[in-house]
């Protein structure tokens, strides 16, 4: 754990005076920040490292030293690129949560998520409120690694206006190379020096919090830069393994800017009213979402058959359509075992053209997964612009089976409504339309359902001893599932309650809640 209220200026604890003197206090100094690696590997913590500063401050020779100074098979070094096509296409932080380390793991980024940010506001300037969802979603982002036991330490590398422009001479004479390095304080652009460092304090401003503090580190002379980042590294490594706030011999300066504010409440839970006989109202009302749900409605097969046609023809257009202006899809089904979800997938499917959409089954999460936070498996599946992503239960396992059966304790679902909410917010503003659809059944019919599925051979797979056993979990999962509607049912990704106790029924207002919601997407209104 961290626990600075500001950012602060960091000063090695070793006084050197000359070359030899400083090379005998990195040979002594490193083993204690290996031995803090190590432990850190052996206690899982995975570790979110950013180096950034300006553009001669020798942030290139930082990063190398680090892989020198420490187990490099543990450490993940990614240097800032200009987006590829297929990073273009997703949301900003797809990327980041590619190369998020493994439990145990360093991810050592150079620039990393703070850099296009920092350009676009300073060499192609854009709207106040963009920039303000940027750095929104930066501080949500990293709260969500660090409250899921990961430390996040970003650090500065800092030159006043004199030693930069000596660095800069120096660096153009004799190491040309460097140059297409980026990180915030870019070299392009004829802005000034005072402009550039008051961006950078208001990206500190907006940025900093205790548990993901920025670190600011004098870089005008390179050995006192280098031992000063060692032994940084060396304390937190320390105080996290020790879990308890960080309180090393640092002097701290105050950093100019508005003071750091978290939305606690998480900013995109604004619930608002849909459809009735879909959905349900979020205004505090008492009742439980799935009470509002009318079980007795139903469907004739031949009102079924004629809405299907229309819907076949429909759907298949308007996804294509879709695909066509670079909107995608993504489709999240939940429900009561039994509900219906595979059949109303596969009628969903049927109208489509399989080279649109991807079906994922969600099933508990693989070895490798399990070594990330549990929304990095979801990152990774999200599609590409004009592309449909099909999910057969989601990241709600988080809130549903994880709470119930124990798997995630208290503090860990609690705050995954939050982090659930800002994970779609995310996906929304890369125009990805989001569609959560809950089917529900009687416990009547779900029995009725389970008693079917033992006598049909091509059906049996289906049915499985969890599935008995979750039938004596009734209540609670019944609890947890009005806590997840109530808690993410929001502007940006609202629930669809669906009347499944009639297969007929619910298949076609699953279509055409798909089939409006494309038709939005076409006439811009979504």
């Amino acid at each position: 754990m961290i626990n600075f209220t500001k950012p602060v200026r960091v000063a090695t604890k070793a006084t050197f005076s000359g070359r030899s003197q400083y090379e005998s206090i990195v040979k002594r100094d490193r083993t204690d920040l290996l031995i803090r690696q190590l432990q850190i590997h052996e206690q899982k913590s995975p570790v979110y490292l950013l180096i950034s500063g300006s553009q001669t401050s020798g942030y290139a020779r930082i990063i190398n030293h680090l892989n020198e100074w420490m187990d490099a098979r543990f450490i993940q070094t990614h240097v800032h690129q200009p987006d590829t096509d297929e990073e273009h296409q997703r949301p900003f932080f797809w990327k980041y949560w590619r190369q998020s380390p493994p439990k145990g793991e360093i991810g050592l980024f150079l620039g990393g998520w703070y850099t296009d940010p920092y350009l676009d506001r300073l060499i192609e300037p854009r709207d106040e409120e963009h920039f303000q969802h940027q750095m929104q979603e930066i501080r949500e982002t990293e709260r969500l690694w660090a409250e899921d036991g990961a430390l996040v330490v970003k650090i500065w590398l800092h030159l006043d206006q004199d030693d930069k422009r000596r660095n800069k001479q120096g660096k153009r004479n004799n190491r040309p190379h460097d140059t297409w390095q980026v990180t915030m304080d870019d070299w392009r652009g004829d802005h000034s020096y005072e402009e550039k460092m008051a961006l950078v304090h208001r990206v500190f401003s907006e940025t900093h919090h205790p548990d993901t503090p920025w670190f600011i580190v004098d870089a005008s002379d390179s050995m006192l830069c280098n031992l000063t980042v060692m032994h940084l590294l060396t304390d937190l490594f320390e105080y996290h393994l020790q879990k308890k706030p960080a309180r090393p011999s640092l002097q701290r300066v105050r950093v100019d800017g508005k003071a750091p504010h978290a939305d606690e409440a998480g900013t995109m839970q604004r619930h608002k009213k849909i459809d009735p006989g879909n959905s349900f109202e979020t205004d505090g009302a008492s009742t439980p979402p799935l009470n509002t749900i009318d079980l007795s409605k139903s469907l004739s097969r031949s009102r079924y058959e004629e809405k299907m046609k229309h819907l076949w023809e429909s759907l298949y257009l308007k996804s294509w359509e879709s695909y066509d202006r670079g909107q995608s899809l993504v489709i999240v089904f939940e429900g009561s075992d039994a509900a219906g979800k595979g059949g109303a997938i596969r009628r969903l499917t049927r109208c489509m053209d399989a080279r649109l959409y991807r079906v994922i089954q969600t099933a508990a999460p693989t070895a490798l997964e399990h070594a990330h936070h549990y929304l990095w498996r979801f990152w990774m599946q999200i599609p590409r612009q004009g592309k449909i992503t099909i999910y057969d239960r989601s990241w709600y396992g988080r809130v549903l089976v994880e709470r119930v059966e124990g798997f995630a304790d208290p503090a860990e679902w609690q705050r995954a409504y939050r982090e659930i909410n800002e994970f779609e917010r995310q996906l929304c503003r890369s125009n990805t339309r989001i569609l959560k659809f809950w089917l529900q059944i009687s416990p009547e019919e779900q029995l009725k359902r389970f008693r079917k599925r033992e006598k049909t051979p091509y059906k049996e797979f289906k049915l499985t001893d969890e599935d008995w056993r979750n039938r004596e979990k009734l209540d609670h999962y019944e609890a947890a599932v009005n806590d997840m509607i109530r808690k993410t049912n929001t502007d940006v990704a609202p629930w669809h309650l669906i009347s499944a106790e009639n297969k007929r029924h619910a298949r076609i207002q699953v279509l055409e809640t798909v089939e409006k919601a494309l038709t939005e997407l076409a006439s811009g209104c979504a």
